[in-house]
Parts: C-alpha cells; structure tokens; sequence
C-alpha cells in the first residue's frame, strides 16, 4: 500500500510540473527569424553565438533572405547569441542552455537604432526544439552526480526502457547502459563517443565489454527513435559526448563503498510460501573514479584524464565452493558461499588543439582492463565450472575527430575511433591438474557442471578471443538560414580471431556419480572472420519553410563479411586440417529513406508537432560468417558411452579410435573432424542481394509543449514493424512427413478455467523419417506471412526550476508477434528469426504472441531537491509490470509421456524405434507466453546529501538508500510443470536484490 501511495505521490508532484525533454542527436544549434519592429523579415543580420564550451569562443552567421539562421556543430553549454545590423540597436540573448542535438529556437525583433545602443534580453533557455524531430533524452552530469543509481543504470532514468533490475550497482559492469525501447531490438543498440562506435564485433556489432566511465562525459545522449540518416540502424543509441579541458583546471572525485552488512537478505513470508529458500545478497560494491582537466597552452591545448576503478561481488543462493576441486565427486565446502564478482579499471585521456582559428582537432585515448572472474554462475555450476574472463591486457579505443568551419556556411567533419579487444578465458582458481588436464565433469540428472568448465561455447570456455574494429567517417554540411544540408559517408572494418580449449579436449557426464559418457571435441579449434566493409553514404537536408522544417534523408548500407581460411594443426582426436575461405557471409546492400517534419505551431517556438518515419536496417557484423564459418559446421565433437568397469575414472580405451573398444561405445559421428554433411545452410536469396537483409520500419508522432518556463511536455506515438524474416528449415522433410497430435493440460487451479483443456498442433515426425535432417535457412516468406508490430505511447516530463529538477514520464506499449502463417501446416520449419527451436503447438492460441499494454505499462521518475543550509535529496521511482510466466518467450511446459500421446497419434512416438516398451517422451507448451504475470512492483532509490564549501572546492556527503521499500519481486520463475500438482512449477528462482545501503564522497572544483 505504501509502495502504490509513494508511486502516486511523485506522479502527481511531477504531472504538476511538466517539462522540456532534449530532442535529437549530436551536437547542438541555434536557429531562429530575425524581424524589425514592423514584422518585416532582415538579411543580412550577423548572429553570433559566444560560449567558454566553445574553443574558438564565437561562431558566426548571417541571415538569409528569408531572415532565417542556424548556426550548428555547437558543444552543449550556455551560449550568448547576439544580432547586429546597421541602423538597428544591438540585440543579446543570454542564458541559451544547449544539450546535445537540441537545437533552440531564439527568434528576435530588432529595435531600430544605433549599434552602440544594446538591448540585453535574459530568461529561460528555449526547451522545445521546433527543428529536429528526433526522440531523445539526454542526461546531464548534474542527473549522473545527483540521482541515486548506479551510474551506468541509464535504463532506470529512460521511460520505455527495458526494464533494469540493479540495485545500487549490484548487478556490476555496465548492466543498464544498454537497452531496448519502443519494439526494438539488442542487436540495433549502438554505443558512441563523440558521434562514433565503439561496439565490438561481438552480438550483432552490438557486443559490449569495454565500458565508459561517465565521469569522462559532458552529458549522455540516449536516442529513442526517429533517427536520421547520419545512423544505419534504428535502435538506441546512447551517445557519450566527451569532456575537453579548458582554461581553467577542474577536477572532481568520487568515492562509494557498501557491503553485506548493509544488504536486506529476508525473504518475505509470501515467497517463502513458493519455495523460494534464499535470496542473491550482496557481498560488496566499490567505485572510485577522479578526473583533472585545464589547459597546456591557453586558447590553443587542453587536456582532459578522468580514471576509474569499480566492482562487485553478489553471493549465488544455495551454492559453495567444491571442497577439493579435483575430486570426481562434488561435495560443498559450506563455509565458502559462492559469489559472482568482477573487477573493472578504466583510464582516458583527452586533448583538444585549436590549429588555427578554423582547425579543430580532438585525440583521446581510452583502455581499460576488466575481470569477470566467474562468468556465468549459477546454481548448475560450480565455480570452478565455470571460467575467468580477463579483459585485456589491456583493451583500448583510440579515436581522432576534426573540424573546420570552412566559411560561415560550410563546415567539414572528419573522425576515426579504433577498438582493440581482446580476452582470455581461463580456470577461476588454479587447478590441480593443469588448466589443460582437469577435465570437466557434468552430473547427467541435474546438469550440475564441476572440476572446470569444458565444452565449446560462444563465450563461456577457455581460450582467448580478438574482436577488434576501426571506423571513420567524413562529412561535409552546407548551411543557410533555410537550408541545412549534410553529406557523407561511414565505414567499418573488424576482424575476430576466436580459439577454444576445453581441458583434455574431452568432457565427462556422469550419472549419480558414475561415469556415463564421454564428450570428445576436435581441437585445435580456431575460427577467424572478418568485416570487410560496412559502408553506410548519406545525405541529409533540413529544410525550413516558414514555421515548418522538412527534415529529409536518404542512405545507401552495404555490408560485407567472409569466414577466413583456417589451417589446423592435429589434435589428440583429429589429423591436420584445413578449411579455405568464404566470402559473401553476407553481402547485403539497401537504400533507406528517412522522411520527417517539425511544425512550429504557434510561431513562438514553445509548441511543435512533429511526424517522421524511416527504414532501417537489422545490425550484423560477423554473426553470420562465423555460424557458417567451416570449423564450426564441421562435426567438431562426438559422443560415446563409456562404461567404467574398473572404476578407477580413466576411459581404459583407445579415444582415438572411433569403433567401439574395451570401455568405450563407437563415436557419434564418422565424420568427426571433417565437413558436416548436415551442416546448417543458408539459402543464396538470404546472404546477398538488394533489399535482403532484415529490416524494420519505424514511425512516431509526437506532441511537445512549453507550459511555463523550465517546465515542458512530451506526448509521442511510436509504431515499429519488421521485415525478411528468417526460418530454419529441414528440408529432408515435407509436411507429409507428419502427424499431429492433441494432448491434455494439466488440471491445476492456477491454469485458465482450471486447466483440463486440449493442446492440439503438435506434430511427430513419422518413424519412416526420423532422424533424416538438412537443415536451411530461408527467407520467411517461402512458407507465409510473419510480423512482428509494436505500438507505444509515450507521456514524459522535465521540470527544472530554482531549487527542484524533476524528469520522467509514463510508456506504455503492445507488441504482438504472428508467426502463425509461418509454423501453422509447416512442421518441417524448427526455428524463427531469433534461431531459437520453436517448440509450441502450431496453432493460433501460441503461434500468434501478444505481449499487451499491461504488461509493457511502466513509470519512471527522477527527481532532485535544494534544500537550505547546502542540503539536497534525491529520488528515483521505476514501477513495471510482473515479470510474465515465460522463459525466452516460450510458455509453461509439461514432460507428456508415450502413453499420454498414443491414444491422439494412434502410434507410438517416432523416438521409439522398433522398441518393445516406448519410453519416449514430447515437451509440449500447455500455456503460451504472456498469459500470466506476476505482480506490478516499484522500486525506490532515496539519497541524501549534505556539501561542504571551501572557496572553489565542494565536498559533498552522501547516503543512498537503494530499494528503500525492500521490495522483492519475482525476476524469474520456474516453468517446467511436473507431477500431477506441477512440482515446482511458478516457484521463484531469482528476486530483486533487497534494500541496500551505500556510503559516498564527491568533490567538486
């Protein structure tokens, strides 16, 4: 009751006090009209915008014959604009507060008289921007030095955002300065410094790793939507413009520390009443961060070096360290809990030369060095099953930007950024048999991995990775009052070098504690791939007309990737081999429009309406060079049964033998080592051609309003929608080789009407065809229509006034997902876009998904307050909706036995062969995703602050109090129904992190 009256307190307090938020991408402008007193437009008029943001002091324009200006390419600051004219007084507006991408609409009448004579016009700074029409939301250092969060947890400030679950730093790393919003996806999010990337090659080009350290950022812009041509892809991009020094050396300091003593681990009665027997509890947090900045040589170097180290560690429910890790049988060591923590170090420097008046040149470099010293714990491995990740040593992006203001009209823009990243997976502790010798051991009943972490994975193996990249761009922009027209061109390279080695390049699965089977891998194995070119050409014009501002563009993306040749040495298992190179992995090219308009409504510049809507394409990078790279579709690991007689743990046969002798059963695969006959393929129509890749159209319509000075309003529709879809497809079958089966859901209270219902559109491959597999990857629309739609409202709010800063807003949305033209009458089709296997019935009650407005309904609010006597609290609130009863999308499912399907199949299960018992089973989904939630939750974070001044210097004191309500909503539960009462099925598995309490220093001067 309190959580749901504190929720409706500060909604109501900050609807009471709308406000501006920031509106485009890049760096900022000024554009307005210039009139004399009778109405009548002048040319000709000289506007000056003068800032200490900007190293040259002024930039300067004249109006066009419409009496119109922009002046661009403006660091965010607090910028002087002043207008003269002969026979007219001098005109100075004051106190124009720029962010980044917002451009401020200064509109002036100039008096007639002398230039001696000026006129000094002071206010609040213009907070609409009736030029751009692109949705963003900037977070100035004052948000990241005043708020209570972690201060990467940009999703906690961004309504709309995918929801984040750190408390207080808790979740480490960068958790929350990525994210989805409006129906986008994870591989569209893009992370810039200073307008250029710095993703690796990783996860779509969208791979995170090395972070930012916000202490080295001016502000932070975060785009939501609308983006222009300038961007190839249509998800979030979350911009870091940089710090740059100046004449006068700042510095600033940060220190915060918290510990398991200050860390509620109850668990409330409810969830104890859902079998939940413990809870994630923190072990510690630390972040300590200073930065310098100031001149080398006044009005021509500065220098700017911000450092940071931070951490965590979070203890794993129910898990400990393994007694004797080279021990065949796990026992816990009770008196050493598990704990997941990582280690991160981040080192910038920044150099800003003015060459000449018109010659700017910025050099910054960027390392760092990162630990995620037990990756991928959970309570189905031991932590010496799993693996270390060392970051480095160590990883660095360095980057070159320039400048020249050719004229008054003409600016030139060049940049170059490199990312260098590499790291190594390795043993978490030293084990006793050699990283390379202790082999992993995997419990067949529970999946429980101890001893080392063995296998190959993507990530989590050991083994070293490279994946590096290098982008540049150039641009050129002609500007006149009605006009703003840019040009250029964008290009990537990268490369990935990736090495796994499972120790004895062998794997054991054991069973109770017995030895069961063996898992040989082919080793050495190496794949590299490379970006041959991701070109993005462009051209952009903003067009002005009257109160009405065209913003058009047009792109043309080409992407080019290829799997490198690869010559491998013998391994314990395999002879020498070598695989050549494959180009064309893929090579896509499109052209997308971007169309857009911004309506001044009034003419005032405090009220515009704005419409756009473009195409974008899906981010790739190497993901599909390296699926279809011929190491990884060779057969690079095999099974055989291994009876250990003498009991002695060693497989006494020979391994490199692929027949059945003495302990050990025949390989799984003849073909071990070499080419995979059944290999996954993608169709030619999917890797190349014009308008082949995925892509995604996007659109929003928004309302954006000056209340009262300082105080604005947002309200924005947002639709997207996605095409070229993919399936994978096994196409040694036809729907023929079928037959389809109904089953009966589980009678449970907690299931619609009570559950008891039918479950048809499953289907059983017949016996004839079983295990007879080619599979395909194919363009979607060879089978039926797929589609993916989001619809969203967005109501958000700035206020900022004398003593009070108040931003946030509503988002709600509805997203539905019909792939039912796709898997309905098509059996043979085993995955969708996501490459997941679908596995839900085929028929409309699952195939067609929506996740509703309730449950993508969210509030977030933050909200800052000057008290007397240098005192200041702040607040933040993020209320969502329950977490939906779903794993990855997929529903509840039920482990439904031969003798439950046989009476529908009318034969047995085709897994069953020619057995005379038929203990097969099928896993089928009884209740589809998003059809049941848990509770809506809110989560409050409270600081308290007390400065300290002397003379230029400001110590501040401060206490946070993160989840302060102690909230502990259900993150993820279990969805596997077992029994005939469902087991443990709904019971939690992870919770929001309880309250926490953290001390903090910063200094100022």
């Amino acid at each position: 009751m309190a959580t749901r009256a504190g929720v409706a307190l500060l909604a109501f307090a900050v609807l009471a006090l709308p406000s501006r938020p920031a509106w485009a991408q890049g760096a900022g402008g000024i554009a307005g009209v210039v009139r004399d007193s009778s109405g009548g437009v002048l040319p000709g008029v000289t506007v000056e915008a003068s800032s200490s943001a900007l190293i040259e002091r002024v930039r300067a324009v004249a109006t066009d014959a419409e009496g119109q200006y922009k002046i661009i390419d403006l660091r965010p600051g607090t910028y002087v604009v002043t207008f003269t004219l002969s026979g007219f007084r001098t005109f100075k507006r004051e106190g124009v507060e720029l962010s980044a991408g917002f451009t401020a609409t200064v509109n002036v009448d100039l008096p007639v008289g002398t230039l001696e004579e000026t006129v000094t016009v002071s206010g609040q700074s213009p907070i609409v921007d009736t030029q751009n029409v692109v949705q963003q939301k900037v977070i100035t250092q004052q948000i990241l030095q005043s708020v209570p969060s972690s201060r990467s947890n940009y999703a906690a400030l961004t309504p709309g955002a995918s929801r984040s679950t750190d408390v207080g730093g808790s979740n480490g790393s960068d958790s929350g300065a990525t994210f989805t919003i409006h129906g986008s996806r994870g591989g569209d999010v893009r992370r810039l410094i200073d307008g250029m990337r710095w993703n690796s090659m990783e996860a779509a080009n969208a791979g995170t790793g090395f972070y930012f350290d916000p202490t080295a950022a001016e502000e932070i812009a975060i785009q939501l939507g609308g983006n222009s041509a300038e961007f190839e892809l249509g998800g979030v991009q979350v911009n870091l413009v940089p710090k740059s020094g100046s004449n006068r050396f700042n510095g600033y300091g940060f220190a915060g520390y918290t510990n398991n003593s200050l860390n509620s681990t109850s668990i409330p009665d409810a969830l104890k009443a859902r079998n939940l027997p413990s809870v994630g509890a923190v072990d510690y947090v630390y972040d300590y961060s200073g930065s310098l900045g100031g001149p080398i040589l006044k009005d021509k170097l500065w220098f700017f070096s911000a450092q940071r180290w931070w951490g965590n560690s979070t203890f794993v429910p129910g898990l400990y360290y393994n007694k004797n890790t080279a021990a065949w049988i796990y026992q816990p060591d009770l008196s050493r809990p598990a704990v997941n923590d990582n280690t991160n170090r981040h080192h910038n420097a920044r150099f800003s030369w003015q060459l000449s008046p018109r010659h700017k040149l910025n050099l910054s470099w960027d390392t760092e060095q990162n630990c995620v010293c037990h990756g991928a714990l959970t309570a189905l491995a031991s932590p010496e099953g799993t693996y270390k990740w060392d970051f480095g040593p160590p990883n660095y992006i360095l980057q070159a930007t320039w400048s020249h203001p050719r004229t008054n009209r003409l600016l030139f823009e060049a940049g170059a950024t490199t990312l260098i990243f590499q790291y190594v997976g390795k043993p978490t502790e030293p084990l006793p048999e050699g990283a390379d010798r202790q082999i992993s051991v995997v419990e067949a009943t529970t999946g429980f991995r101890y001893r080392s972490n063995g296998g190959f994975y993507n990530f989590g193996t050991y083994g070293n990775k490279v994946t590096d990249q290098s982008n540049q761009r150039f641009a050129v922009s002609y500007v006149t009052g009605t006009h703003n027209f840019k040009t250029g061109i964008q290009v990537m390279e990268g490369w990935r070098h990736h090495e796994q080695r499972p120790p004895g390049s062998m794997e054991y699965v054991f069973r109770n504690g017995s030895p069961l089977s063996i898992t040989q891998y082919a080793t050495p194995n190496l794949e590299t791939e490379r970006l041959k070119a991701n070109l993005g050409v462009f051209a952009i014009d903003q067009w002005t007309i009257k109160r009405l501002t065209l913003n058009l563009g047009l792109r043309f993306d080409y992407l080019n990737a290829y799997a490198g040749a690869t010559d491998l040495p013998a391994g314990p298992f395999v002879p020498a081999r070598k695989f050549d190179a494959i180009p064309c992995l893929p090579c896509w090219t499109d052209i997308n429009p971007r169309i857009g308009a911004a309506y001044d409504l009034f003419g005032n510049g405090r009220t515009a309406i704005k419409g756009n809507i473009g195409r974008y394409v899906a981010g790739q990078a190497v993901d599909i060079a390296s699926a279809l790279h011929p190491v990884n579709s060779s057969v690079y690991q095999v099974t055989r049964n291994w009876n250990d007689v003498n009991g002695n743990y060693v497989p006494d046969c020979d391994l490199t033998s692929p027949l059945e002798n003495r302990e050990c059963g025949p390989i799984s695969d003849l073909n071990f080592g070499r080419n995979n006959p059944r290999a996954t393929q993608y169709s030619p129509d999917v890797l190349t051609g014009w308008g082949h890749r995925g892509y995604n159209w996007q659109g929003n319509i928004s309302f954006q309003h000056e209340l009262r000075p300082g105080i604005g309003l947002n309200v924005a529709y947002f639709r997207t929608w996605y095409g070229n879809f993919t399936v994978t497809t096994n196409t040694a079958l036809t729907p023929s080789d079928f037959s389809q089966f109904c089953v009966t859901a589980p009678l449970d209270p907690r299931l619609p009407g009570g559950g008891g219902y039918p479950v048809c559109g499953n289907y059983d491959v017949n016996p004839a065809k079983f295990g007879q597999a080619q599979t395909v990857v194919q363009l979607a629309s060879q089978y039926g229509d797929q589609s993916e739609v989001y619809n969203g409202l967005d109501v958000t709010v700035n206020a900022r006034l004398k003593a009070l800063f108040v931003t946030g807003g509503l988002n709600t949305g509805r997203t539905e997902t019909n792939n039912c033209g796709v898997v309905i009458n098509n059996p043979q089709v085993t995955a969708l876009q996501s490459g997941a296997t679908y596995s839900g019935p085929r028929s409309e009650a699952f195939c067609d998904n929506v996740l509703p407005w309730a449950g993508q309904t969210q509030v977030k609010f933050a909200a800052i307050y000057n008290l007397p006597w240098d005192l200041q609290t702040s607040a933040t609130v993020q209320s969502y909706p329950g977490t939906s009863v779903a794993a990855g999308g997929v529903g509840s499912t039920f482990v439904y036995s031969n003798s439950q399907i046989l009476p529908s199949l009318g034969r047995n299960l085709s897994s069953c062969g020619a057995a005379a018992t038929c203990t097969g089973t099928s896993t089928v989904q009884f209740l589809a995703a998003n059809q049941r939630f848990e509770n809506r939750y809110a989560q409050f974070d409270l600081r308290f602050a007390r400065t300290v001044r002397i003379a230029r210097t400001r110590v501040q004191g401060i206490v946070d109090l993160f989840n302060a309500f102690n909230a502990r909503p259900v993150l993820s539960l279990n969805t596997r129904y077992s029994g005939t009462t469902g087991g443990s099925w709904l019971s939690p598995t992870t919770t929001l992190v309880g309250r926490l309490i953290k001390f903090s220093a910063q200094l100022n001067f």
